[in-house]
């Protein structure tokens, strides 16, 4: 006996109560509008929970619940996820947490997916209607451990050619930002990361005429998802032919994304620089992590700051950040605090830093994922704890949480007094005066930085708070 033919899905894209972001993110989420994609042929709702909570319904009529999430919304996934399966419903859990860690999340849910969704979605959708629902859907090459459960693994990691267009069209509020990608995967695989777990650590490309095509849709401003938007070496040249041809678009799209200081230690690597900005490049986030060397050398971070054996390290850094800037690119620097060769004195070493290269400076807990490197490292010398009343979830050897939490908190508000904010703006107009072809364009790009370093500033202060009502102590 097989079920109708055309289903009633929800897809929610879960959040934490307390996230920083909520009400905030700038950003329309993608995986949602990809699922949609590649089974078109259902009634799908879209609910992103950092807008929308309010409009869960636990009682809709929809027979199957889709949710995707990342670490932090973990216990609000199953909290719904539970609700669900009480009232009868098939709950579908997907994304990078139930990717690393499927055996905890099958608990809340009648199956999981692992890894990407492009070829699996369909397969979960034929498999419910025909009574064949397995437990788990992997996309993965290496060897899964089902621990005596049904499962379905594809050999190979999508090739990403042919895809449909992702239909984002089912969300029903604007956003600032739409999303897209260009290449998936990360040779990298730095110790607190999951890219590389997720999507492997060999880089995989959508064809150039593809990713134009959705750009060329898109309203005006968008995200490029790429783990970095310069790509590594042995990919310049794709980079600088995608670029080339988003700048020939008849309107000028402003976008953002992620970015390795790599690139600008190289005269290929400037020139793909120089193309992103051309085409459009208005702002990117650099994960700095650290300016602590033996941070960096211990993640792994250290390879793609383009810094050589016999650099000044911080010299270099910074020279690699004034390239970037010289392109006209707002630059946010993130940083991931707390590794075991850290002090209070590294945040506010890092805070100089930031003050001297005029970056946005946005300052976390370092933070071990399951699935990465640093998770095993902790696991395996027992240094996880609860971050339900930690700081982190890593428990550092010298460091109390009150030591930390005060250093984060002080070095990060003192990031964005007046006087900071005033000294960047006036920074990005005398570069945008340089940059741009005549002062309007300065005028816009100037109010652009203005406003994301307003918005950062709520992001980080809203963190902030978060951190502040965890431990319950004010600083």
């Amino acid at each position: 006996m097989t079920k109708k033919d055309k289903l009633n899905i929800t897809l929610i894209l879960a959040a934490d109560r307390n996230d920083p972001l909520t009400k905030r993110d700038p950003f329309q989420p993608l995986s949602l509008p990809i699922l949609a994609s590649v089974a078109p042929d259902n009634n799908y709702t879209f609910i992103d929970m950092l807008w929308d909570a309010e409009k869960i319904n636990y009682d809709t009529k929809d027979e199957i619940i889709g949710i995707s999430f990342r670490e932090t919304a973990e216990p609000m996934a199953y909290e719904l996820a539970d609700e669900f399966l009480k009232r009868g419903k098939t709950v579908i859990l997907g994304g990078v947490q139930p990717t690393a860690v499927p055996h905890t999340a099958i608990q809340h849910a009648n199956a999981v997916v692992i890894g990407e969704g492009e070829e699996l979605w369909p397969m979960v959708l034929d498999d419910y209607r025909n009574n064949a629902l397995k437990d788990f859907y992997v996309c993965s090459p290496q060897k899964f451990d089902a621990q005596g459960k049904s499962f379905y693994q594809t050999k190979d990691l999508p090739d990403l050619q042919n895809l449909p267009k992702p239909i984002r069209s089912l969300f029903k509020r604007k956003y600032d930002f739409e999303l897209t990608y260009a290449s998936r995967g990360c040779p990298i695989n730095c110790d607190f990361c999951t890219v590389s777990f997720v999507f492997g650590k060999k880089m995989r490309f959508r064809p150039i005429d593809d990713v134009v095509d959705e750009i060329k849709g898109f309203r005006r401003f968008y995200y490029l998802l790429d783990d970095t938007v310069f790509g590594r070496p042995h990919c310049y040249d794709y980079y600088i032919e995608l670029y080339e041809k988003i700048a020939q678009l008849p309107k000028r799209k402003y976008w953002t994304g992620q970015i390795n200081l790599d690139a600008a230690n190289s005269e290929k690597g400037r020139e793909v620089i120089r193309k992103a900005a051309k085409a459009g490049l208005i702002y990117a986030a650099a994960g700095v992590e650290s300016v602590n060397y033996k941070t960096l050398k211990d993640s792994g971070s250290f390879a793609k700051m383009g810094v050589g054996k016999d650099d000044d390290y911080l010299k270099k850094m910074k020279e690699n950040i004034a390239f970037i800037q010289s392109q006209g690119i707002i630059i946010s620097g993130w940083f991931a605090i707390g590794y075991e060769t850290d002090t209070v004195q590294t945040y506010y070493d890092t805070l100089k830093f930031c003050e001297e290269t005029n970056i946005l400076p946005v300052f976390t807990p370092v933070r071990a994922l399951a699935g990465s490197r640093l998770w095993d490292k902790m696991e395996a010398e027992g240094r996880l704890q609860d971050s339900d009343t930690h700081v982190s979830n890593i428990r550092h050897p010298k460091l109390t949480d009150e030591e930390i939490e005060a250093a984060m908190i002080g070095s990060s508000k003192m990031g964005f007094t007046s006087k900071m904010n005033w000294k960047r703006m006036k920074f990005h107009f005398n570069l945008f005066r340089k940059s741009e072809r005549n002062l309007n364009d300065a005028i816009y790009k100037t109010i652009f930085a203005t406003i994301t370093q307003s918005r950062m500033k709520g992001i980080v202060f809203a963190e902030i708070e978060r951190i502040e009502n965890k431990v319950g102590k004010k600083f």
